[in-house]
């Protein structure tokens, strides 16, 4: 089972509230639903959509003025999706996607600028 933060917790790091696939329903818990988030550090613009029940995560940048795409990771098999800092001047994640072989660790910065740092590891 995909280990993803609360609502409460994203909505805390994201500083917005998110777009729902399915908000008809009060009694689907956040973790069967989608989420999308939009936000901006003045720098770059994210659009970070979660479905945490799925394992998936999908996380676009974009530069701020230009709208230039400087980053897409469309992630299907995410084991866990971790804050690892939320405070005023930095906001940060660490991903952990499993393979049959491998484990990849992919750490991304979202304030005060964005930054990702990609890692793999073999596990056999």
């Amino acid at each position: 089972m995909p280990i993803f933060p609360d609502e409460i917790a994203l909505l805390s790091l994201f500083k917005t509230e998110p777009i729902l696939l399915d908000s008809t329903s009060n009694d689907l818990p956040f973790y069967y639903n989608e989420a999308t988030y939009r936000f901006s550090n003045g720098k770059e613009d994210f659009i970070v959509n979660l479905s945490p029940s799925y394992g998936e995560a999908k996380i676009q940048v974009n530069e701020h003025t230009s709208k230039r795409l400087l980053s897409l990771l469309d992630l299907k098999r995410v084991k866990k999706f971790e804050i690892t800092a939320d405070g005023k001047e930095r906001a940060s994640v660490q991903i952990k996607v499993d393979n049959e072989d491998s484990q990849q660790m992919i750490e991304i910065d979202f304030k005060p600028h964005f930054k990702q740092i990609f890692k793999e590891h073999l596990t056999r």
